[in-house]
């Protein structure tokens, strides 16, 4: 229900509009990450009640989940300027648009998504079809196909429902190697993602109660029951005691997996390779009880310092930090029983969470990856000791980044073997390495690999 006046309404429709378009300039147009975009354009804009943050955040994510249907709908001078800065010439300034003009891109977005469409975007849908009787949203059930045919208002008279292909750059798809059709993978990339919580506790069930009675209705995984999920809360899970005393890190199902693909003894001594901020490393430093050694290295030493902070929280003594430029390793050789190489890539696997990457990564940047994950796992061997671990993981869907360099490298290094393990989310055996999808876990896509060096 509208409980603001017209001119208020107006004022928040044409603000959001203003503010959406310009994280699309950032993403589409600058090639920066929507995410920190829009944390950046927040925190600058702290006029901004909850309410604009929330309609803000939830349409510009929506447009980018649905572009590839409904960027034909953008102002021809927003995507003239786009197309400008993908070939390399054009300014850095965003072109002026007036915020009318987003209208109908904005209302699509929001038909597409479905479920309650706010005044906001009712408003901008009376702007783009001021003729119409009624424009219907989606349902939560309808099938990509059901939701396509609800852009017709949008087009032209006589022009056919967009392709589901659309919904993902045409290279995507020779790039992948899915065990099940497209238009499924499609369906499942244009679902909202859940939230995953990781439990450091052992009582979860306590820490369930408490989530619940904060407004965090959580519900465990069958199988793995540290790992809780959740819709995307109206809560701000940092503001928890849950999460300030260290009890919960956000981390997502299937990066989750690849700490128990590890699956790292009390007493060892490991190596996070490319730590990053540091979700996987709390994830082995717990698995170990506390007991042993996890060094964490990364380039980016902001990264590690984030890293710190979250140890301290959690309460990991047994976590150390050291800076890796990829080359020269922070321990003696062959000092390690297990280290894990989750290398920089594509992030394909993230794209349900952060839908601008399928806008803004270039085919060509995919070879590039290959070359960094294939240098950086052969580097990281060399800290293996005899009958020790090597994991490898990314959230990547591309072969060329996943099997394409465990082939290489073992092709190069004739003292690792693959080592077959049982999927922690299905029980089901794999041959050493092993592809998640969405559907395995409503969750990220990654691709894991463990590896054992010969005694």
């Amino acid at each position: 229900m509208n409980t603001l006046p017209p001119a208020r309404l107006k004022t928040q429709a044409d603000v959001s509009a203003e503010a959406c378009a310009d994280v699309l300039w950032q993403s589409l147009g600058l090639g920066r990450p929507a995410d920190r975009a829009l944390a950046a354009l927040l925190r600058e804009q702290r006029q901004l009640g909850s309410r604009d943050r929330r309609l803000i955040s939830e349409t510009v994510f929506s447009i980018l989940r649905w572009w590839g249907w409904i960027g034909g709908l953008a102002p021809a001078g927003f995507r003239a300027a786009v197309a400008e800065r993908l070939a390399g010439v054009g300014s850095e300034e965003p072109p002026h648009v007036a915020p009318v003009a987003w209208a109908a891109t904005l209302g699509a977005a929001w038909v597409l998504e479905g479920g309650d469409v706010p005044p906001a975007a009712q408003l901008w849908l009376g702007t783009a079809l001021p003729h119409a009787r009624a424009v219907t949203a989606a349902d939560p059930g309808m099938t990509l196909d059901q939701r396509a045919a609800l852009l017709a208002p949008f087009a032209p008279s006589g022009q056919a429902a967009p392709s589901l292909l659309r919904l993902l750059p045409e290279w995507a798809f020779t790039e992948v190697d899915c065990p099940r059709p497209a238009a499924e993978l499609l369906e499942w990339l244009q679902r909202r993602p859940p939230v995953w919580l990781r439990v450091q506790t052992a009582d979860v069930a306590a820490l369930v109660g408490e989530l619940r009675d904060a407004g965090v209705p959580v519900q465990p995984h069958p199988l793995l029951t540290r790992a809780l999920h959740t819709l995307p809360p109206r809560v701000n899970l940092r503001t928890l005691e849950a999460f300030r005393a260290g009890r919960i890190e956000v981390q997502d199902l299937a990066s989750q997996l690849i700490g128990h693909v590890c699956a790292p003894r009390p007493g060892q001594r490991w190596w996070d390779a490319c730590a990053g901020a540091g979700g996987k490393t709390l994830h082995l430093a717990d698995l170990m009880a506390g007991k042993g050694s996890v060094t964490a290295s990364d380039i980016r030493l902001h990264k590690l310092d984030d890293l710190r902070l979250r140890a301290r929280r959690g309460g990991f003594p047994n976590i150390r930090v050291r800076e890796w430029k990829g080359k020269a390793l922070p321990e003696h050789k062959g000092n390690f029983e297990g280290v894990l190489v989750d290398a920089p890539c594509s992030c394909s696997g993230t794209w349900r969470r952060n839908p601008d990457g399928r806008w803004t990564l270039r085919q060509a940047e995919l070879a590039e990856f290959a070359e960094l994950q294939g240098r950086l796992l052969a580097n990281a061997s060399g800290a293996v000791r005899p009958g020790g671990v090597l994991v490898y993981a990314t959230c990547s869907v591309f072969r060329r980044e996943n099997r394409a360099v465990i082939e290489q490298f073992l092709a190069q290094a004739p003292a690792f073997r693959l080592e077959p393990f049982n999927s922690p989310l299905t029980g089901a055996p794999t041959d050493g390495t092993l592809q998640i999808w969405p559907w395995d876990g409503d969750c990220d896509a990654m691709f894991t690999a463990r590896l054992r060096r010969q005694g």
